[in-house]
């Protein structure tokens, strides 16, 4: 699901970096600029979704530290 957000993501960023660099010499009125900034919104909520989907990408190492933590209260009491 995580590989099918990610390249959705990208090809929705594509196509509107399309439309924003067509648009873009078009800008005369305000409604222009609405549609500008709509479609910046929609490139930065992408990114984002790149961002957040990508860590499929690296791949987790596995840490060869051991972490052995001990304490007096896991001791064993004598008597």
């Amino acid at each position: 699901m995580k590989l099918f957000s990610f390249i959705l993501s990208v090809i929705v960023f594509f196509v509107a970096l399309y439309y924003f660099i067509e648009e873009l010499p078009q800008l005369q009125t305000f409604n222009d600029g609405i549609y500008i900034t709509l479609l910046g919104i929609l490139m930065a909520i992408c990114i984002t979704g790149i961002f957040i989907n990508s860590d499929f990408l690296v791949r987790k190492r596995r840490s060869s530290i051991i972490l052995f933590v001990s304490n007096s209260f896991s001791k064993k009491n004598k008597k």
